[in-house]
């Protein structure tokens, strides 16, 4: 069926009276749905479903199952609903939304040829798609490859940029010879034991063979096979909050989110030239941007205080401390160059602990005395990356070059190391569920798969599982109330249920990656879609996972008591108030007044409208 007849056939159901009034409960209030079938030649069930409302800039996602499909709590309005899945044809109806109620439209695919798409959640401009083998032939190069190049870039980064010898070899010297983000006197990323000089002849010359200037930019291609459970995904719903490229942030890219007591979420923005923290109600879809006070502060992790003011940490100082009341910020900065807050968490005394990517360091902010104090990591390449607290008040973190998870009791200021059963990796972040079994994805484990991880404390024991995802590079991993662990995985997001030790399987919407996820209360998991601003030029964005739609009770995000990245709930004591100022751990450094808040861009038209699954970077295999 061409668009024009899906439009056309839509729009006659509608007048035909199929926009049926749906029962109050059934709905969150104030809000309608879209329901239909989808027919085609071959199996349409677990095609993707997605609603775009280009006027709020929210979209939602659903999956086919049985041959039906069915979005709810959706936002009155007019939406562009598109079905689509590889091997059939994409067809979309326009179909207004109005309260109480349930639209209806109809899809008849037709055949297509199968796209071939690539691995991984970055949008590439590639010449070819090819087989893993055929761009890396099987011998000793590939084998160093997998233990270096690898663990960090994935299979795409090489063969996307084709270069002579020459070439190559100056950015391997950077690797085991150069400071670590050009940071004097930062140990090299890797270890040089790791590449010596054979071993980098071996890596030289096969690179020269198959990433050659003769050779076409390439990815590796997306063989299919992974398992979709369609029942499972016909309960699922996804809805995006996007906040779109315009004038004033035209490359917006979203990292992380974190709610507050009041149900919003906050999110860090990291476009360049305007990065910042937005806040977003999700029962409303309005969000209000924050920029910080430099423009290259880059924010990456968050977390909300008890008094509702937001830490963030990012480039160029330790800790940024927002007050959303009068946006004024307050900014840590540490004592040498590279030093740079990461991951901020509070403890249930209201400290505040954060890792240092850059600079190998952890901080702790002490609430009483307002100051900042760090301590080095004991390996010198290890880069702390992800951070939690326990149950005790014990600060853990992965070491993001270095293969260990390590524990730091804040009482003796000592280190533990646990070094995991992959190696090498880089690994990015972890989590802890009710047992205190701390998990973690295996980011960068040798191809063709990523691994989810367990370390149990008491005995050191690690166990690793393969995730289901060919090629995978799991970045998060974090338990819900049940004590299922969710892992974020590029284009997916991952459900293992430690009773059945199964998994399932949820695809984005889009092309993209999650750096972080952050789970409520009733289960729904949200997440950035990083990749899809970053590489895709979509804007940045917040989205969330419900497992099951029909338990949704509220769009409000909301923390349990036990959740780890809650524990200042527990913390009674008075805020920290936002002065507006600059405050330095350097010795003899006066404070400073900061700079006055910056008001946010006034104009928000979209510079483009590339959401959805006819957006930039959107085409995946199912």
């Amino acid at each position: 069926m061409s668009k024009f007849l899906s439009v056309l056939a839509s729009a006659f159901l509608l007048a035909a009276g199929f926009a049926a009034p749906t029962a109050a409960a059934d709905l969150l209030p104030g809000m309608g749905a879209v329901s239909g079938t989808v027919t085609a030649p071959t199996d349409p069930d677990t095609a993707k479903v997605y609603a775009w409302n280009a006027d709020m800039q929210v979209g939602f996602s659903v999956w086919v199952a049985d041959g039906k499909y069915r979005a709810i709590n959706m936002f009155p309005g007019t939406y562009e609903v598109t079905v689509s899945k590889n091997g059939l044809s994409s067809e979309s109806a326009n179909v207004t939304v109005t309260a109480g109620n349930t639209a209806t439209a109809d899809f008849t695919l037709a055949a297509a040829p199968m796209q071939s798409t690539y691995v991984l959640g970055r949008t590439l401009d590639v010449e070819k798609v090819e087989s893993f083998d055929d761009i890396y032939p099987p011998g000793p190069g590939r084998d160093v490859l997998q233990k270096t190049c690898f663990v960090c870039h994935g299979v795409n980064f090489l063969p996307g940029l084709p270069q002579p010898r020459e070439a190559w070899a100056p950015l391997i010297d950077y690797m085991i010879t150069g400071n670590a983000f050009g940071i004097p006197g930062e140990p090299s990323l890797v270890d040089p034991a790791r590449i010596p000089p054979q071993t980098r002849e071996i890596l030289l010359d096969y690179l020269e063979a198959n990433m050659g200037p003769d050779k076409p930019t390439r990815a590796v291609k997306d063989e299919g096979g992974i398992a979709l459970d369609k029942d499972a995904l016909g309960k699922a719903m996804i809805v995006e909050y996007w906040f779109p490229n315009t004038a004033a942030m035209p490359n917006r890219w979203t990292q992380e989110t974190h709610f507050d007591a009041d149900g919003n979420v906050y999110v860090t923005e990291r476009g360049l030239g305007a990065p910042g923290i937005v806040r977003l109600d999700p029962r409303t879809g309005e969000y209000r941007d924050y920029p910080a006070p430099d423009p290259k502060s880059s924010p990456h992790g968050l977390t909300v205080d008890v008094d509702g003011t937001v830490w963030w940490g990012g480039r160029n100082g330790y800790l940024g401390h927002l007050d959303p009341k009068t946006g004024a910020t307050d900014q840590y900065f540490g004592n040498a160059q590279g030093h740079a807050g990461h991951t901020p968490v509070f403890d249930s005394k209201g400290d505040l602990w954060f890792s240092m990517l850059l600079g190998n360091k952890i901080g702790h902010w002490s609430r009483a005395t307002n100051t900042v104090k760090t301590y080095d990591s004991p390996e010198p390449r290890a880069r702390p990356y992800g951070l939690i607290v326990d149950y005790n008040d014990k600060v853990w973190y992965v070491e993001y070059h270095t293969d260990a998870v390590v524990k730091f009791d804040p009482e003796t200021e000592t280190f533990r190391r646990y070094p995991i059963a992959t190696h090498p990796a880089a690994m990015r972040r972890l989590g802890i569920d009710s047992k205190g079994f701390i998990w973690y994805g295996v980011y960068g484990a040798p191809a063709p798969v990523g691994k989810l991880g367990r370390l149990d404390p008491d005995t050191g024991e690690v166990i690793e599982r393969e995730l289901p995802i060919p090629y995978s590079n799991p970045y998060d991993a974090w338990a819900d109330d049940e004590d299922n662990i969710w892992a974020s995985a590029d284009n997916y997001l991952v459900k293992f249920d430690q009773k059945t030790e199964q998994f399932t399987t949820y695809p984005l919407p889009e092309r993209t990656d999650q750096p972080k996820i952050s789970i409520t209360r009733d289960g729904a998991i949200w997440y950035t879609p990083r990749f899809a601003g970053l590489s895709g030029g979509m804007g940045g964005a917040a989205a969330v996972l419900y497992p099951d739609k029909d338990k949704i009770t509220t769009y409000g995000a909301y923390y349990s008591t036990q959740n780890s990245a809650n524990f200042i709930a527990q913390y009674k004591g008075p805020g920290t108030p936002v002065r507006n100022v600059i405050i330095s751990n350097v010795p003899g450094v006066a404070e400073q007044p900061g700079p006055p808040p910056k008001a946010p861009p006034a104009d928000r038209t979209p510079l483009t409208n590339t959401h959805g699954p006819t957006g930039a970077g959107a085409v995946l295999a199912d």
